[in-house]
This record gives C-alpha cells, sequence and structure tokens, in this order.
C-alpha cells in the first residue's frame, strides 16, 4: 500500500463584514481552534532520556552477483556478506518529537473580515506550521491549499542523532571490505549502499493515524521510523538524514502519483553511476535511484540494489513527478 503524501485542506473565506455579524457560527469556532493553535509549543517537549540498545543484522549479496549484457546473475554458491551494528535510541526523544510533528486540520482553518486579516493569518499559520514540520501551499485562486510534511525538518531534526548510527555502518563496511576475498577501501556509493541495505533490513509498515487527530500526512519522523519501521516517504527520510549526517553525497526526495491516485516517494542520490543504474538529473547533477521500500525478508540480500526500481516506477519519468532537494 502507497501512502498519502499530501492532503488538500479546503481554506475559509468569509466576505468582509460577515464575520462580526455571526459570532457564534462555524467560522468563529475555526478562529478558536487557530487561535488556540498558535499557543502550542514551538518545539518538542523536553523528556527524561529513555535509551533503547538494538541490534541490526542485514546482508548484501554484491559479491555473489555478476553482470552480463545488463543482467544480474547470482551464484548461489557465494555467500553475502553480513552486516551487524549495534544503536542506541532515545525513545522519549523519538515519541516526543513525533507527538510534536502534525497539524489538526481543523486548526489552520480561519475566516477572514479583510485581505489584511487574510494575510496577518497566513503569516501566522506559513511560521506555525514550519515549526511543526508541516507546510501549506495555496492553490491560485486561494480556495484551497496542499499540505505536506517538511522532509528538511525531518532530516535536520535528528541529524545529530541518527551520526553514531551512520558512523557505525560505515566501520562495519570498512570491515566487511577488508575481510572479503577482494579487500579495498570503500568508497562513497559503498558506504550509501551499505546504508540503503541498512534500511532495507527496516520493516515497511503502513503509517496509520494516531489517537492525536494530527495530519501528518502518512509519514513518520525518521527516529520513530528507526524504531518501528515505515513506509516509502518515512524510509526514505530516514536514508536521507543518515547519508547527509556523514556528508556523503547529496540526495533529493523523488515523489509521484501512481496509477491508481496513490502517493509514492523514492529516494535520489549523488554517487557513481553504474551502466544499469535507473537515474535522474537535477541542477546538473545525476542522481542514482534507491527503493527504501524494497525488505530483505529472506534476510539473504538478494533483493533491490542502488538504482533499480520497482515495477510501478518503470516508466515513471514519462509521467509528472516533484524532485525535492535535501540540502
Amino acid at each position: 500500500m502507497t501512502p498519502r503524501l499530501s492532503r488538500t485542506v479546503a481554506c475559509v473565506a468569509i466576505a468582509f463584514g460577515l464575520l462580526a455579524a455571526t459570532q457564534q457560527g462555524s467560522s468563529n469556532d475555526y478562529n478558536q481552534k487557530f487561535e488556540q493553535w498558535l499557543k502550542t509549543p514551538d518545539a518538542p517537549a523536553k523528556v527524561k532520556p529513555q535509551i533503547v540498545k538494538r541490534t541490526f543484522v542485514w546482508r548484501d549479496a554484491a559479491p555473489s552477483i555478476t553482470v552480463r549484457d545488463n543482467v544480474k546473475f547470482r551464484d548461489p554458491a557465494v555467500a553475502p556478506w553480513r552486516f551487524s551494528i549495534e544503536a542506541s535510541v532515545d525513545e522519549a526523544l523519538a515519541q516526543s518529537i513525533e507527538r510534536h510533528f502534525g497539524v489538526p486540520l481543523d486548526a489552520i482553518q480561519f475566516g477572514f473580515t479583510s485581505e489584511a486579516e487574510k494575510l496577518r493569518c497566513q503569516r501566522l499559520e506559513k511560521t506555525k506550521l514550519a515549526h511543526h514540520g508541516m507546510r501549506l501551499t495555496e492553490s491560485k485562486d486561494g480556495s484551497s491549499g496542499v499540505l505536506e510534511a517538511d522532509y528538511q525538518w525531518l532530516i535536520d531534526g535528528c541529524l545529530k542523532k541518527v551520526e553514531p548510527i551512520a558512523a557505525s555502518i560505515l566501520r562495519e563496511t570498512d570491515r566487511v571490505l577488508k575481510e572479503s576475498d577482494a579487500p579495498r577501501i570503500a568508497n562513497d556509493r559503498d558506504k550509501v549502499a551499505a546504508i540503503f541495505r541498512f534500511i532495507q533490513s527496516i520493516p515497511y509498515e503502513t503509517v496509520i493515524d494516531l489517537a492525536d487527530g494530527k495530519d501528518r500526512c502518512g509519514m513518520r519522523t525518521p527516529l520513530i521510523t528507526l524504531l518501528k519501521g515505515g513506509d516509502c516517504d518515512s524510509k526514505s527520510v530516514l536514508m536521507a538524514a543518515l547519508v547527509r549526517s556523514k556528508k556523503l553525497a547529496d540526495v533529493v526526495i523523488v515523489t509521484l502519483s501512481m496509477r491508481d491516485g496513490s502517493g509514492h516517494a523514492i529516494l535520489g542520490v549523488n554517487v557513481t553511476p553504474h551502466s544499469t543504474d535507473r537515474t535522474i538529473s537535477h541542477n546538473g547533477k545525476r542522481f542514482v535511484l534507491a527503493e527504501a521500500t524494497t525488505s530483505d525478508e529472506r534476510k539473504d540480500g538478494n533483493i533491490a540494489d542502488l538504482g533499480e526500481v520497482g515495477p510501478d516506477w518503470q516508466d515513471f519519468q514519462s509521467r509528472p513527478y516533484v524532485v525535492i532537494p535535501v540540502p
């Protein structure tokens, strides 16, 4: 099942003078909720640390795969590389960020009695949404807006927390390659590929709305995804955070609407491409695609690699898609 990447929200427009005459009406209810929301904290609540330790184990079938005429073949007699790391995550902090993320839909709608009041409320709304990892893009006629998760906010909020995990993955990558049958030093693509395999070891899980009534556009924050699993955009954002925490490569998140009307997200990483890779170009750079929703259920590493995309993505460049850079 693919996630909801955005939500269309109706904008409340009250003709000049009407609001004052209908103080008990629904428009006043909207404004009360809007004002209450503006007073909520701008940052996640400070909580007492609650550290949980996890062991992550994954495999990479790279040493058993050869490519002939752009077709991959796997030798089952060759054992895949095995990776294992220990990671510590502050679960209390992760939950605090998750609770802070998102917005109640009825809180971001407001009534106004003048154009000046409308612009003032829109400025307040934009600022407040930014504090909660969300953004709203209005339609040209102002009748509706598209509510989306702010990927940059999600990534920036966890960079320092995931950096030790990324460092552990890179140390493990160095060990595996040095102990391989053809020892070598890991290059940037090797490092990104190891993070990609790590992401694939995290379970895919459809994200459901929490009981707090907030809309999060079907996403989880990166630390919660690390602990509980997630869907395509949640796992893509976590991978982007891990890659960016070590400044390994530039990344973009690519979104598009699928043929059934649902949404999908995939990561693009600016590493050296192979001849068989699926890539996109953006701002003069070439990005290798990474399908984060693939999962290694058999735990043998025989899954999609960097540059490979699922069946639903094979013709994606013939359809409209959006590229979102993550500095």
